[in-house]
């Protein structure tokens, strides 16, 4: 399936060569009257990752680097905004989920590190 408006980025199952995790947030009592959120194996998938404009913020304490990725997986696995993936031993956070195309075959992530 190519994709884009000039059609130049290429995706299929042949393209998934990363192992992906999901990880569902889990909200647990923590004993003093509050809640702390854990994160648990939802899944495992195979997926394609790709480099995506790395953007530069600057707070005000410190100098923040984010790392923006696209991640492509196919289509029909439960995931919600909340879920955070691993990819090659990184985690991530996931910022949207897209269906690619509308067609129902393939998801896209935009993923922070």
């Amino acid at each position: 399936m190519k994709l884009g408006k000039a059609k130049s980025v290429y995706i299929d199952a042949n393209t998934m060569t990363r192992q992906v995790l999901l990880y569902a947030p889990t909200r647990t009592s923590d004993g003093q009257g509050g809640y702390t959120t854990t994160f648990t194996l939802q899944s495992t998938v195979w997926g394609d990752l790709r480099p995506d404009n790395k953007s530069r913020a600057i707070d005000e304490p410190e100098l923040q680097f984010d790392q923006r990725k696209r991640l492509y997986i196919r289509y029909g696995v439960t995931i919600q905004n909340d879920y955070e993936v691993e990819v090659e031993n990184v985690r991530y956070t996931i910022h949207s989920i897209k269906d690619v195309e509308n067609q129902h075959r393939f998801l896209e992530l935009i993923i922070y590190r």
